[in-house]
C-alpha cells in the first residue's frame, strides 16, 4: 500500500490549487501522512458522508472501489489520460464516481482525489496489475 509524505501531500496541493474539492480531500488526507492512504481515502469519504464504508472492515472498502476504478481507467481510451499527472486524472474520476458508484456531484469530486493520487503513484503499474488480470 501507499504512505504519502507531508513533501507529497504539498507537491499534490500545488498541482492542485484551482480546484476546491481537492484541496478539502487533502486538508483530510495530511492528518493521514506516514500512514496508508487507503486510510486517508476512507477518511475522506466518512467525513463526507460516504455510509458502508465501515461495513467493510479495514481496508477493504478502498481496495473494492480501487478495483471499480480499475476497471474504468484502464480502457484503452484512457490510455493517455493515466499517463499525465493527478490533476488530469480527476474529472473523469470525478464524473465515474458521481455516475457509475453514485456519489453525489460535489462529494465525487473529493472523494476522486486520494484515488486519483494513488492511481498516479502506482503509475503503469496500476493497470499492469489489471490487464494481468483473468
Amino acid at each position: 500500500m501507499i504512505v504519502l509524505t507531508s513533501e507529497q501531500i504539498a507537491q499534490y496541493r500545488s498541482e492542485l490549487a484551482n480546484n476546491l474539492d481537492a484541496l478539502a480531500a487533502l486538508d483530510i488526507m495530511e492528518e493521514y501522512v506516514g500512514e496508508k492512504l487507503a486510510d486517508a481515502a476512507q477518511a475522506v469519504a466518512m467525513e463526507n458522508g460516504i455510509e458502508g464504508v465501515m461495513d467493510f472492515g479495514g481496508t477493504d472498502w478502498f481496495s473494492e472501489k480501487l478495483d471499480k476504478c480499475r476497471q474504468f481507467i484502464c480502457q484503452p481510451k484512457y490510455q493517455d489520460l493515466r499517463q499525465k499527472y493527478v490533476p488530469g486524472i480527476l474529472p473523469p474520476l470525478t464524473d465515474f464516481f458521481a455516475g457509475s458508484v453514485g456519489f453525489p456531484p460535489g462529494i465525487a469530486g473529493i472523494i476522486a482525489t486520494p484515488f486519483a493520487i494513488y492511481i498516479a503513484e502506482e503509475g503503469e503499474k496500476f493497470c499492469q496489475n489489471f490487464n494481468s488480470s483473468p
